[in-house]
């Protein structure tokens, strides 16, 4: 493995569909797929174009970081299809990121500048206008620093259900869904990049699974749970 690793990032949580290429923490090339529902047809094509224009080849990666969901099921298992074929031999390795976990860690320099407290990372479960989210609540460690999920983890919960104070920091496509919060608009989208930086701290830190064991985060295998 080189001093610093290769990694191709696959982002196909929802639209658009993203695809980064970093070497260690630089960030090589960046390709956006904002057609939608055209992921089957143009990823592969995508990531080859990727990887020629930086004169590289798939041989030379040392890991594909993938998003791990939760969010679209069909956008999830093309990413995930595309990440098992390229790691099916055990090399590059294949590192699944969870979505949502890769969302407040790109915030989390935002919110260190702005003095949030807490990170709201949310994504709709659909397209619909009135979908429930997912969201996943962070306590912003500025000692380190670092992103801690707070001990509920993962839910599941409508919009108006959810009072972000003054000194949280909102993030993910669903962010211009909730009342109240800090708001950037850099941070509401998600981005092949964000999982790339992640998928690189995930890796050096032995986080990798065998291709055929991965199988991404669907949404409807997330149960709702009631907030107290």
């Amino acid at each position: 493995m080189a001093a610093e690793p290769l990694i191709l990032a696959i982002e196909s949580s929802g639209e658009p569909l993203s695809i980064a290429l970093a070497r260690g923490e630089r960030l090589l090339g960046f390709s956006l797929l904002a057609l939608p529902r055209i992921h089957d047809r143009m990823a592969a094509e995508l990531i080859r174009r990727l990887l020629q224009d930086c004169n590289l080849s798939a041989s030379q990666l040392d890991a594909v970081a993938v998003s791990a969901g939760p969010g679209s099921f069909t956008s999830l298992r093309i990413g995930a299809s595309l990440a098992k074929g390229l790691c099916m031999e055990g090399q590059p390795a294949l590192v699944p990121v969870p979505t949502l976990e890769a969302l407040a860690e790109a915030a989390l320099p935002a919110a260190l500048m702005l003095g949030a407290e807490q990170i709201l990372a949310c994504i709709p479960t659909t397209d619909a206008p009135d979908a429930e989210l997912f969201v996943q609540r962070f306590a912003v460690d500025s000692a380190e620093p670092a992103v801690r999920s707070f001990p509920e983890g993962l839910q599941r919960l409508r919009a108006e259900s959810l009072e972000p104070s003054p000194q949280t920091l909102l993030c993910g496509p669903a962010a211009g869904r909730l009342q109240g919060g800090l708001r950037l608009p850099l941070l509401e989208r998600l981005s092949a990049e964000w999982i790339a930086a992640s998928g690189l701290r995930r890796f050096l830190s032995g986080q990798s699974v065998a291709a055929e064991e991965f199988l991404p985060l669907y949404g409807w295998e997330f149960t709702p749970r009631e907030r107290h």
